[in-house]
């Protein structure tokens, strides 16, 4: 989907769909800048060739209680 197809009354929709009911149009308006600029970005990513051994390893230790 373009950035351009994205338009303020799928926002509206989108925003009452997770609760958010009280903005005003101005807000919207930013949401709907934001949602453009996050898709941009998510589109601009070269993620055809990911596999799951790119996806990153989150390792947590416990040191000992005297380290």
């Amino acid at each position: 989907m373009a950035n351009d197809d994205l338009t303020i009354d799928e926002v509206r929709k989108m925003a009452a769909d997770i609760g958010m009911t009280r903005l005003n149009e101005g807000q919207l308006q930013e949401l709907l800048r934001s949602a453009r600029a996050a898709r941009a970005r998510r589109d601009s990513l070269a993620t055809g060739t990911l596999t799951y051994a790119d996806e990153p390893a989150h390792v947590f230790s416990l040191a000992a209680g005297d380290q």
